[in-house]
């Protein structure tokens, strides 16, 4: 299993007042699992989808910054000292 680092932006860092978790994990799907498992208290429920595996598919989840859309989503495979960034997405002008 790889030891990564899941770094968390805007409503993240204020819901859990914390700028980062570290995890052991084979994908990003086993992160956010175990993320959804430790803070689904803390976390508002548009957030998280329904089976409360996976974050609602409007957030950005990046790993070492290349958004997991163009990688291979959850399944995405994972190395030591991969870091993962969780951001809701944000706009404006």
């Amino acid at each position: 299993m790889a030891k990564v680092k899941l770094n968390l932006l805007n409503i993240f860092q204020l819901k859990l007042n914390k700028k980062f978790i570290e995890y052991e994990g084979n994908t990003v799907g086993d992160i956010i699992s175990k993320f959804i498992d430790e803070n689904k208290e803390k976390l508002d429920e548009n957030l998280i989808i329904k089976n409360k595996k996976k974050l609602n598919p409007q957030m950005l989840i990046l790993v070492n910054g290349r958004n997991i859309k163009y990688l291979n989503n959850y399944k995405t495979k994972l190395s030591n000292g991969d870091e993962l960034y969780l951001s809701f997405p944000l706009a404006g002008g």
